[in-house]
């Protein structure tokens, strides 16, 4: 049974002149211990899916129709729930790691503040699960490294904390939004193993959002093609690389 559930998705702007529509009657299903790769030129409307799993449409846009459902969840029918959702159920990984983390507070501060955020731990059971999820994402020294500033990493490492983040409330759902894009190529790879691995050993539901068909070839199980708001075909990423539609 799938995990995510999104049906009939219309996402429309409403300008003075003119409604631009930004995804049109989009349906996608994603199953816990699968990357779902959502693929699409800039404005295909493949980031507008991502926000509207999270209900994260600002104004003056809107979801105009359809769902998304999230286990039992019905997203857009209970605003209230989804806040506590993201970080909890749903954990999010954006493309610049730098503009992703707070400068002015260490990695195992913000760690601690996400996780005591959401699970009601103490503050040295979070420290104890945020050491480890550093570990778990590769960074070694984490024991010294929860104590430095985002700027006394490298970019990869810094991914990486920011992928340790979006996991340290144990989600059952992971949107990736171009997560390799500001990094340098062999780093981009080592990210992308990272975050297959976790899919697998977390049974994760993963959504990955990017322009660039070498990631989805390297990373995804399946792949839903966006273009001008519409989903023009989904299905298995080697079998929509080797025979895509002709359109």
């Amino acid at each position: 049974m799938s995990f995510l559930k999104i049906n009939n998705l219309s996402v429309d702007y409403q300008m003075r002149k003119e409604t631009i529509y930004a995804a049109k009657n989009v349906n996608i299903e994603v199953n816990k211990g699968e990357i779902l790769g959502l693929v699409g030129e800039s404005g295909s409307g493949k980031s507008t899916v991502g926000n509207a799993i999270i209900n994260l449409i600002d104004e003056p846009g809107k979801v105009s129709g359809g769902s998304v459902i999230l286990g039992d969840l019905n997203i857009h029918e209970n605003s209230e729930s989804i806040i506590n959702y993201r970080g909890n159920k749903i954990g999010l990984i954006f493309q610049d790691p730098q503009t992703s983390l707070n400068p002015i507070l260490t990695v195992g501060e913000q760690l601690i503040e996400t996780i005591q955020t959401h699970l009601q731990l103490s503050k040295e059971e979070a420290k104890i699960k945020s050491i480890n999820l550093l570990k778990e994402v590769g960074i070694k020294d984490a024991e010294k490294r929860f104590d430095n500033y985002p700027h006394q990493f490298s970019g990869g490492m810094r991914q990486r904390v920011v992928i340790s983040l979006a996991l340290c409330c144990e989600p059952e759902l992971l949107i990736a939004d171009e997560p390799t894009t500001a990094l340098d190529v062999s780093i981009q790879s080592q990210i992308l193993e990272l975050i297959k691995r976790l899919t697998k050993e977390r049974n994760l539901a993963v959504i990955l959002i990017t322009h660039d068909m070498g990631v989805i070839a390297e990373t995804t199980d399946r792949v839903a093609v966006m273009k001008s708001g519409d989903l023009v075909e989904i299905g298995i990423t080697k079998e929509i690389l080797t025979n895509p539609l002709k359109i």
